[in-house]
């Protein structure tokens, strides 16, 4: 998955969140094709909401009246117990939870990301030399 978006080592939580995820969303032979989402909770999965790890977002900010209304991030999987998305904003640094989310999954090709996470390791490099 991390490779699959271009996306470095420092993403691994979120992908193994992500791919439990989506294990306990897919039929088990064990459980008669089953899912254990399905058995834990009695109701069947909703497929709807399954987007591809890694794509390109736009999430909703409120910052003011003349302030852009959508931020760029990339979505990073999903909040369990919360109908929300987990999106890292690469201008705030972090991972944000939002619903507001409008997905770009045909562009997973990822060169911000590379570029901050690159501009980052480097600048922590180059504060231990000094």
């Amino acid at each position: 998955m991390l490779s699959n978006a271009g996306l470095t080592r420092r993403f691994w939580a979120e992908a193994v969140s992500t791919a439990c995820y989506l294990i306990n969303r897919g039929p088990h032979m064990s459980l008669d094709l089953k899912t254990p989402f399905e058995m834990w909770s009695g109701k069947s999965a909703d497929y709807s909401i399954l987007r591809a790890f890694g794509s390109n977002t736009y999430y909703y900010v409120s910052e003011g009246k003349l302030e852009p209304r959508a931020k760029k991030g990339v979505f990073m999987g999903y909040q369990d117990g919360v109908k929300g998305n987990r999106i890292w904003s690469p201008s705030e640094g972090r991972v944000i939870l939002s619903r507001n989310v409008v997905f770009d999954e045909n562009s997973m090709v990822n060169p911000t990301v590379k570029s901050i996470i690159l501009s980052d390791s480097c600048s922590s490099v180059d504060k231990q030399v000094e």
